[in-house]
């Protein structure tokens, strides 16, 4: 539509627009010429009509989105992604002939020409301001709380003796009058000011993360034309599949389906890694999400799965100073013929992959389970996962949207099983009202009794009643009580002798050869390898490889670090014990 004139049609009104909208969502689903002409017609009536609701804007805008994700034919194609591309022409109208001038009805949406509002953490919004300085800041009046009585708490820490003396004393000149005399030059804004003095000071970075989390401020991004928003965002893959038949139906036999041979994990280059990393943050912060997998995501550990019928699966590692002492989470960004339709994380422990995956609203109507079915089999081929857990949340406990949308029934007829005994019984007399009933239809009060446990599946038939999950939770406890009851709650020293006995237990004679990182994951680790209590029955082989995997968790891939505990049983069977004990 660039270069396009919107007018209004003398014969087109809000009823007109909402029939043709209504038209085209009903056929999106439908793939055959018939169809593919129809859509093509109505989306050039649209393109001759102004459209100033803004319900009716965000709705074309995510039929277009559909579209691009799913087209017909290169026809379709083209004239989505021409739409898209003058998506800032009919806001500038929509601004210029509404009351709406600055677009607040919109905010958020994370359409080109409007403003997207949140709470990003210190990592994000570090990125942000390095990638869209100019179009970001604070909205002062709604930080002046944060400015004038939160930041003096902690501001000595951040400046130079001389200065504290002016800031202690001076009681005319406030906090934000101190900022704008800081700023570096007129180009920068509050926010860059605030985080680069955070950034700078020599404090740790967890202090840093805390201080900026105190401020809660609120980021205010201008998307105005930014490749970054939901209209403009793409991410190359290659060929476009075009959807000429019905979607791909779910599995009947998941495990079938796993077991099936898979696409290779392609290593991306770091300077690709970068900037994927960069795009999923920007995929996620203009619909207000983050996530610290992705946002802490190590560029040099980017891998792409080429999954097949126009999708893509990029996943993404943790930065070595922000992996967990034994758990490894990954991000991932679900692309389908170019366009972000989704995201997902997986924390891994041995043979165990905790799943939470997001298709965005717009685009549920597709190939959702196929989606998930391959991100599944991803990890049963390249991370060794043989059982797959889904947490409560994402059945919808505490979170009515996936409660609304059935979340529960998706993953049941995938085959997965509630953990918790009386749900499993609930869901089986549940199935057999609606066999007996195909208008029964599970009450919501039911679905919310229904969400309240996780629900997990084995791929080696292991039933949900049988399969014991290994507590992180009681891991921590463990050390705890380990520090208190053998070093007297001395932590320092409690590390430093755990990292010299553990170092011995495995024969590592010197550490000269090891980098920082490799060193970082042997103090994290060591406490727990050091509460092994028959650590020293162990073959030398074994205590070999365990040293392996402690280095592998510091490496520049934590994939690596995945397999080679799976390889590793006797030390799975050390955690396991460890697990089972009651923190009390």
């Amino acid at each position: 539509m660039a270069g396009r004139t919107i007018r209004q049609s003398t014969r087109s009104s809000r009823g007109d627009v909402r029939a043709l909208l209504g038209e085209l969502s009903s056929l999106v689903r439908q793939f055959d010429a018939n169809s593919a002409r129809r859509k093509k017609a109505i989306v050039e009536s649209l393109v001759r009509t102004a459209i100033v609701r803004p319900a009716d804007l965000i709705a074309y805008h995510d039929l277009l989105c559909f579209l691009v994700a799913y087209p017909d034919n290169k026809g379709v194609l083209a004239l989505a992604e021409a739409e898209l591309r003058g998506m800032s022409a009919r806001l500038a109208h929509y601004r210029t002939t509404t009351r709406d001038r600055h677009a607040r009805k919109l905010e958020n949406s994370g359409l080109v020409y409007t403003t997207t509002t949140h709470p990003y953490s210190y990592e994000l919004t570090q990125r942000l301001l390095r990638d869209h300085a100019v179009r970001i800041d604070i909205d002062r009046d709604a930080a002046e709380k944060a400015i004038e009585q939160t930041l003096p708490e902690f501001l000595g820490a951040l400046v130079s003796w001389q200065e504290s003396d002016a800031l202690d004393y001076d009681e005319e000149r406030s906090t934000s009058e101190w900022l704008e005399m800081a700023r570096r030059s007129k180009a920068g804004g509050y926010l860059k000011t605030i985080v680069d003095l955070i950034d700078r000071a020599p404090i740790g970075h967890l202090v840093k993360r805390h201080f900026f989390d105190r401020l809660e401020l609120e980021t205010v991004w201008r998307l105005e034309r930014s490749r970054a928003s939901r209209t403009l965002q793409r991410v190359p893959c290659g060929r476009v599949f075009y959807q000429t038949g019905p979607f791909a139906r779910r599995s009947e036999d998941l495990p079938g389906t796993l077991r099936a041979p898979a696409a290779a994990l392609e290593l991306q280059s770091p300077k690709r890694g970068e900037g994927l990393v960069r795009v999923i943050n920007e995929v996620l912060a203009v619909r207000n999400r983050e996530l610290f997998p992705l946002t802490l995501a190590n560029p040099g550990e980017v891998y792409r799965y080429r999954a097949g019928r126009g999708l893509t699966i990029f996943i993404f590692g943790m930065r070595a100073e922000d992996r967990l002492p034994i758990e490894a989470n990954f991000g991932a960004m679900l692309v389908r013929n170019n366009l972000p339709i989704g995201y997902g994380v997986a924390a891994v422990l041995f043979d165990r992959v905790e799943i939470a995956i997001n298709v965005f609203p717009a685009f549920r109507a597709g190939e959702s389970a196929f989606t998930i079915e391959q991100f599944f089999r991803l990890f049963y081929h390249h991370f060794g996962s043989r059982v797959f857990l889904v947490r409560n949340t994402q059945m919808g406990y505490g979170e009515d949207e996936a409660l609304y949308s059935g979340a529960f029934w998706f993953y049941y007829k995938l085959g997965f099983r509630a953990l918790d005994a009386g749900v499993r019984a609930l869901a089986e007399r549940e199935v057999a009202r609606q066999r007996a009933d195909k208008a029964y239809r599970t009450p919501i009060g039911t679905m919310r009794r229904l969400s309240k446990s996780d629900v997990v599946l084995s791929v080696d038939g292991i039933s949900a009643a049988e399969w014991k999950e290994v507590s992180i939770i009681n891991l921590g406890y463990a050390v705890t009580k380990y520090f208190a009851g053998r070093y007297d709650g001395d932590r320092q020293r409690g590390l430093a002798d755990t990292v010299e006995r553990v170092r011995r237990a495995l024969g590592i004679r010197s550490l000269s050869r090891w980098s920082s990182d490799e060193i970082t994951a042997l103090e994290r680790m060591a406490p727990l390898v050091a509460m092994i209590p028959d650590l020293h029955r162990w073959s030398a082989t074994e205590r070999s490889d365990l040293a392996g995997i402690v280095r592998a968790k510091g490496g520049a891939c934590e994939r690596r670090f995945v397999q080679r505990c799976n390889r590793h049983g006797r030390f799975r069977e050390a955690v396991g014990r460890l697990a089972s004990r009651s923190p009390d």
